[in-house]
């Protein structure tokens, strides 16, 4: 049996985001999808509502911003008590080194802090439900293939690479999720990441992004295909057996352990707290 509750789309209005929370819709439930296009939300809400929704909501939000998530995450906790589901696919398309108005790199404040920091303030509304499930949508980064410099996160020391900011995000997003199985290691909250394969979207053909990326765009596959075992997360009504993992392989639903460095991890868990609390953010 497909559950449907209550579930959050962190840039769900378009791409792979969106063709999930298309699937999730059908089931009955109630979505609330997270950007910042107020246009394409509308439309966005539209689509849920004629897919099947019981209802549908979109949340204007600024992610690149320590303020903005914190933002989002109060109002996503205010839209329901209990969140049966939370996925967090979006991306924006640049293609030289960028800085936020936090001071912050780019891809490391949007891909990587805005999860970090929407997870950990919605982790109490997850919990409610009974069995909260957290999907990132990511690369199966290997941690040796990109290893983050905790002592250099926004490249004011290192040379910047567009592959090697965005890779990164990658591996500091499953260094998050599995620091976070051990410290909630008592809470109901499933914490997952989902590989996908070069996909079709709007933000991958971007012409602001480098030639390469837009061309695996390009010859890519379809959002809907990508969306498939992000769709089975959510919905399936048991949910893996492992409570932190990651599914490498999108043509196959088989979770793997992250096995990441647990020092490593938790540094950067006691870094993103320092970061936010500097802003005034104060995460659990």
């Amino acid at each position: 049996m497909a559950r449907n509750g209550n579930f959050v789309f962190v840039g769900g209005t378009e791409g792979i985001g969106r063709a999930t929370a298309l699937n999730v819709a059908q089931q009955g439930a109630s979505i609330l999808l997270v950007a910042r296009s107020a246009d394409r939300g509308a439309a966005a809400v539209d689509a849920m509502l004629t897919a099947g929704a019981r209802d549908a909501a979109f949340l204007k939000a600024d992610l690149s911003t320590i303020a903005g998530a914190a933002e989002a995450a109060t109002a996503i906790t205010a839209w329901r008590p209990a969140i049966d589901g939370l996925m967090h696919s979006a991306m924006s398309a640049f293609s030289g080194k960028t800085v936020t108005a936090d001071r912050l790199e780019f891809a490391f404040a949007l891909q990587y802090l805005a999860r970090a920091i929407i997870n950990r303030l919605c982790s109490d509304t997850l919990a409610a439900s009974g069995d909260g499930r957290i999907v990132h949508l990511a690369g199966a980064v290997p941690y040796r293939m990109a290893p983050p410099d905790l002592d250099d996160l926004q490249f004011e020391r290192r040379k910047w690479g567009f592959f090697k900011a965005i890779l990164t995000t990658h591996v500091e997003g499953f260094l998050f999720l599995d620091e976070a199985s051990r410290r909630w290691s008592d809470r109901p909250i499933g914490l997952y990441a989902t590989g996908v394969a070069s996909t079709k979207t709007k933000a991958m053909q971007d012409p602001a992004m480098p030639l390469i990326m837009q061309m695996m765009g390009w010859f890519g596959t379809t959002p809907e295909k990508s969306a498939v075992n992000a769709t089975r997360l959510l919905l399936d009504d048991k949910r893996p057996a492992l409570k932190a993992a990651i599914f490498k392989n999108p043509k196959a639903f088989e979770p793997t352990p992250f096995d990441m460095p647990p020092q490593e991890a938790a540094r950067l868990w006691d870094i993103t707290t320092d970061i936010a609390t500097r802003k005034g953010v104060h995460l659990p």
